[in-house]
């Protein structure tokens, strides 16, 4: 996320900010606490949705076939159904003092996205609960 902070923090304008996507986690690093205070200063948006991280299993994570496809798999799921380190996530966003926008950003279920967006709303606010007291 480095580059991205380093262009937005030259341009220094209060109209550019930086969005945290939860789902992009493992594609950003490992460290998701370390990432979102490194962002503090331009943080503004969050997208709340999991995924699984790719790079593990000694980057296995998802067997695709036939062998060798250029096939991408990109998820954004319900809370709890990944790997994002969701009390780092939370518990940090509140530590840095995070009062911008938070948005539930879920497209893997559109045969119940009306139930996964009541369990998205209903888990971000037990988090936000918990973590901004």
């Amino acid at each position: 996320i480095q580059p991205a902070l380093d262009i937005i923090r030259t341009v220094n304008s209060k109209s550019v900010k930086f969005l945290y996507c939860a789902p992009h986690t493992f594609y950003f690093g490992d460290d998701t606490a370390a990432m979102l205070r490194e962002a503090a200063d331009v943080l503004a948006h969050v997208h709340v949705g999991d995924t699984f991280n790719h790079k593990a299993s000694s980057g296995l994570r998802y067997i695709l076939n036939p062998p060798g496809t250029q096939a991408r798999v990109h998820q954004h799921l319900d809370i709890g159904q990944g790997e994002v380190p969701w009390d780092d996530f939370f518990g940090t966003l509140a530590a840095i003092g995070f009062d911008g926008i938070m948005t539930a950003c879920v497209f893997a279920w559109e045969d119940r996205a009306d139930h996964s967006g009541r369990f998205m709303r209903a888990e971000m606010q037990k988090y936000i609960d918990q973590y901004w007291k």
